[in-house]
């Protein structure tokens, strides 16, 4: 969560990830906290009366004991993301990010798993999701929910202004709020302070990017007059890869881009992509103390088999991101200047069989319009050099 906080390099799209946090720090309150929180973020009306008749007032010793995540129940292969077993009482949690419900009977199997698990105690399945989210998939799913258990929702705007309302002085509850501030979950509370600076602020973005069109622009071109490196095959018209996500605001603001090239000498393969190492320019404005260039090398297991049929898409900039910042591959320590490298003992299947990353971190500010070749290209070549 800390590492979260202060924008370090995580896993921000992990969903599960979210689910420890929020309900890792959760079951640290002290119980009568933790039970206003749920209390007062639960909807609707009808069964949140029903819940806060069916918690009991207060448990003694160590209640977070009690809250399991991704709990396996023998018979069954649905794994909830939190279960908490309160005396009489026993609540599933479903948690949802950025992502739907894992088929239309998600649910449904929930509240089964529920009824066969737990026969002799009140139940009750509660939904965690963005308020549109949230509201839209109860009034869909809630005639399909067994009457023996009690099925609503919570949004995480409603959990922060919970959290918020039930602090008091608790550095626990600090850094929930934080975290979910930082996930865009605060909720709307006037625009603040907003004047000319904030106009300022857009301009230079708008001209950032602008820079980076018309760079990205720039190397594709010298691939072509050179002759030795050629833009991997994409689809459509594309030229780049973005985070892009109508329901992060994160990812309204584009802060990495990432361009792929592939050695021409390579040989081709049906698709137009080449049987050999990928090439990626990642540009970025946000992991380092000042906008830097990563150029770097991808070596894969497999890339014949991985590329034969799929071309790059623009929302496959995880693929080659999260190698790079999210700890997914281990680097050595390495000073400024100094070539990185990081390797995997098997070969990762989600990101295409990938084994290696190599490259370079270049400041930006060192990039001109007369030096691009050498230091993009030049770089690519060194690295295509090494075993």
């Amino acid at each position: 969560m800390i590492a979260e906080i202060f924008h370090k390099s995580v896993d921000i799209s992990s969903e599960d990830q979210l689910t420890g946090e929020v309900f890792g720090a959760l079951r640290y309150l002290p119980y009568s906290v933790a039970r206003q929180v749920i209390k007062d973020s639960f909807l609707p009306a009808t069964a949140n009366s029903f819940l806060e008749q069916s918690l009991p007032l207060e448990i003694s010793g160590e209640w977070g004991r009690n809250v399991y995540f991704w709990r396996h129940y023998a018979g069954s292969q649905t794994e909830p993301d939190v279960v908490m077993e309160l005396e009489n009482a026993v609540i599933l949690i479903e948690v949802k990010y950025n992502s739907n419900l894992s088929g239309d009977d998600q649910l449904i199997r929930e509240a089964e798993l529920l009824l066969r698990s737990y026969p002799n105690k009140m139940k009750f399945l509660i939904l965690l999701a963005r308020e549109e989210s949230a509201i839209a998939i109860f009034n869909e799913h809630k005639t399909n929910i067994p009457t023996e258990v009690s099925f609503g929702y919570i949004t995480w705007q409603r959990l922060f202004d919970a959290i918020c309302k039930n602090k008091a002085n608790s550095i626990i509850c600090d850094d929930l709020l934080s975290l979910l501030d930082e996930k865009g979950f605060a909720g709307f509370r006037g625009f603040g302070l907003m004047n000319e600076e904030t106009i300022k602020a857009f301009r230079v973005v708008q001209e950032a990017h602008k820079n980076v069109q018309e760079f990205i622009s720039r190397c594709i071109t010298l691939a072509q007059e050179k002759g030795e490196f050629e833009l991997a095959p994409m689809t459509g018209n594309n030229t780049f890869l973005r985070w892009s996500s109508d329901r992060d605001s994160n990812a309204w603001l584009y802060y990495s881009f990432i361009v792929v090239f592939q050695r021409r000498q390579d040989t081709k393969l049906k698709n137009g992509s080449r049987n050999g190492a990928l090439y990626v320019l990642e540009l970025n404005f946000a992991d380092f103390n000042i906008p830097m260039a990563n150029v770097a090398r991808y070596d894969y297991a497999n890339i014949a088999k991985n590329w034969s049929t799929n071309l790059i898409s623009p929302s496959d900039h995880w693929i080659f991101y999260d190698p790079m910042y999210n700890g997914i591959i281990e680097y050595p320590e390495y000073e400024s200047g100094e070539m990185y490298c990081g390797t995997v003992g098997e070969p990762l299947e989600r990101y295409w069989g990938l084994k290696r990353v190599m490259g370079y971190e270049i400041p930006l500010s060192e990039i001109t319009d007369n030096n691009t070749y050498g230091k993009i290209f030049g770089t690519f070549k060194e690295l295509s050099k090494k075993k």
